[in-house]
């Protein structure tokens, strides 16, 4: 898989009060875990950051991180912050890694091709947007697509429907639900209670309608 780059500076300044200059000064702070060693602070340019995220699949993709003008270290995007607001991303965690020594990462499930079921009336919920896979850093895929062409009214596609690619595990609940087609309210709508007509009025077989006798 090919390596996405990122530039920070180390963080000297902290504090509310210096975390909202640096914000408007275009740089968002930020936090290096290091298995073995200290956590690192840093600030690091948000137009760059939020183009990263916006990319898609940045939770698995394998970050060529340079801090200051060190060599680059290999290191995944671990969490982020965002200000749906002022669409700015606010803060980022990154988690250095070894590319020897497998990790886990969410993995996005994209849905691909025209259900049927949609096709007949139904509303696709896809209720996961990920699953978790376990690979080696440069094997994790940035996504996984499912084709979902033939999934009718009524039917959902699970975890254990999903395969991972060559040299990657998912660790998801394979009984987990990824999407479904669910009838609509105007599918429902057009539905009958068949026999719920003509009953009114109608008399039970043998049931007496009038005395006839004195």
């Amino acid at each position: 898989m090919s390596h996405v780059s990122l530039s920070v500076s180390t963080r000297t300044e902290f504090g509310s009060a210096v975390s909202r200059r640096r914000r408007r000064e275009g740089r968002l702070p930020g936090v290096l875990y290091q298995p073995g060693s200290a956590s690192l602070a840093f600030t690091a340019d948000e137009a760059e950051v939020r183009r990263l995220v916006r990319g898609g699949g940045i939770r698995s993709a394998v970050v060529d991180l340079i801090v200051d003008t060190d060599a680059p270290r290999t290191v995944l995007f671990k969490a982020w912050s965002s200000d749906p607001v002022r669409d700015q991303i606010t803060h980022i965690d990154l988690q250095q890694v070894d590319l020897t020594i497998e990790v886990e990462a969410d993995v996005p499930v994209i849905l691909v091709g025209s259900p049927a079921g949609v096709r007949d009336g139904g509303i696709l919920d896809q209720t996961s947007l990920t699953v978790r896979v376990r690979a080696l850093p440069d094997t994790l895929p940035r996504s996984i697509e499912y084709d979902i062409s033939d999934l009718a009214v009524g039917e959902a596609v699970h975890v254990s429907d999903i395969v991972a690619p060559t040299g990657s595990t998912i660790v998801t609940d394979s009984e987990n639900a990824i999407a479904s087609i669910m009838l609509s309210r105007a599918g429902l709508s057009d539905g009958t209670d068949e026999g719920g007509e003509g009953a009114e009025g109608e008399s039970a077989p043998g049931a007496d309608t009038g005395s006839g006798e004195e």
